[in-house]
Parts: structure tokens; sequence; C-alpha cells
């Protein structure tokens, strides 16, 4: 499931193309085990001349400073952490994590799903409403996807379309953001930090959740 848009490319200022590649970046991260190439981009994103990022840019050097919040001195440390562990990542040893974690024979160890992290009495209210937020903006589920739309990588990834196609309605991005990532992604960061099967991805979970708290906290200003 990919969000496409016909409209015209909106050209977006520092803070918003950070904010995008953020997202972009964890979506892809989320969604399938990094592969070499992935894993280089990441380990030379600070470098002085930096290679194009398969899910968008990946040029983060500088951009920490755009956030306004308390806790983007945080974003800056899990983010650092995690160029560190791309540099000195065995690619086949970051794919059997994910698929340890994430995948798994049977039911997986964390599931990558928010709605496992919400109360079991609003999971399905929560999924509808999710459903219809994507009917609404042209968003649908394609025909070989069976997962449910609650995936972490593809609630990221709504967000990057979000920013990149409504940059100036921040209450639209305020309002799925909250209802659907906010809560149930922290809680499923806080999982993969916790278990001790975790390496590679404790740092892509630590990072997002710093993430995810810039963000809440922009969004409250």
């Amino acid at each position: 499931m990919s969000p496409t848009s016909d409209q015209p490319e909106i050209e977006l200022d520092a803070e918003e193309q950070a904010r995008a590649n953020f997202y972009a970046l964890l979506a892809r991260l989320f969604y399938a085990p990094p592969d070499d190439r992935f894993l280089r981009n990441i380990a030379t994103s600070d470098d002085d001349e930096q290679p194009s990022g398969t899910a968008g840019s990946l040029d983060m050097a500088g951009t920490i400073e755009a956030a306004v919040s308390p806790d983007a001195t945080s974003l800056d440390t899990t983010w650092r952490n995690l160029v560190s562990a791309a540099a000195s990542a065995d690619q086949a040893e970051v794919a059997d994590e994910y698929n340890s974690l994430f995948v798994g024979s049977g039911r997986s160890e964390i599931s990558l799903y928010v709605g496992a992290y919400t109360a079991r009495s609003s999971v399905d209210t929560k999924l509808v409403a999710l459903r219809e937020f994507l009917t609404a903006h042209g968003i649908q589920r394609q025909a070989a996807v069976h997962e449910p739309e609650d995936h972490l990588a593809m609630l990221f990834e709504v967000m990057r379309y979000l920013i990149n196609e409504q940059p100036e309605n921040i209450e639209e991005q305020k309002f799925f953001f909250d209802s659907f990532v906010w809560s149930g992604g922290t809680a499923l960061c806080n999982a993969i930090t916790m278990h001790a099967g975790a390496s590679f991805f404790t740092h892509v979970a630590a990072f997002a959740k710093s993430f995810l708290l810039v963000e809440h906290d922009a969004f409250q200003m």
C-alpha cells in the first residue's frame, strides 16, 4: 500500500523536507530488512559527499537543528547512534534480526502493527477510522496486500505523504499523528528497545521514538 498523487511536486522548506525524509527513512527500515546499499547510505549520510538515498534523500546532517523541541538533542544522539550502527552492521545479520523479531514462524516476537499496542476494545474502531481516513485521501490497498493498514511502516509513509502533499495543512497531519501514530508507535518502539533479541533495531527504535517525541512536542505548540 503506497500513497500516490497526480498533484505536482511541492517544494518544501528545510524543516518540512527533513520531517518528510525522516518519515521516509523510518518507513523503509520498518517495512523490510535494509540491504547493503541502504545501510551504506545511512552510515555515510553525515559525510560531505553524500550518496542518494533509496527512500528519499538521506541528507540528515544539519537538519536536526530544524527541530524546535528540547527533544532535538536526544534526536541528534539517537541519529548518530543509528549512523554508527549502520556503519558496522552486517546485512545478513540485520536481515536475520528483522525476521526473528518481526516475522518469525507463526506469531512474531514483536508486532509491527500498532493495533497490538492499543486497548483491545478499540482496535477495530481505530482500524475502521484509519481506513476511512485513507479512503478520504485517495490511498487504497493494493490488490496483492492483505495485511491490516496499521503497519508502522505504512503509517510513517502516510505521514511523509501528508507532509509532501499538504505541507500547509498542519491540522490534518496532527490529526493523523495523534489518532494513529503517537501512542501505538511509541509503545512499539519501547517493545523493541526492551527486547533482548534486538540489536541494530534497538537503534532504529530509539531514533524513531526520539523523532516521534519531537513531532509530538511540535504539534502541541
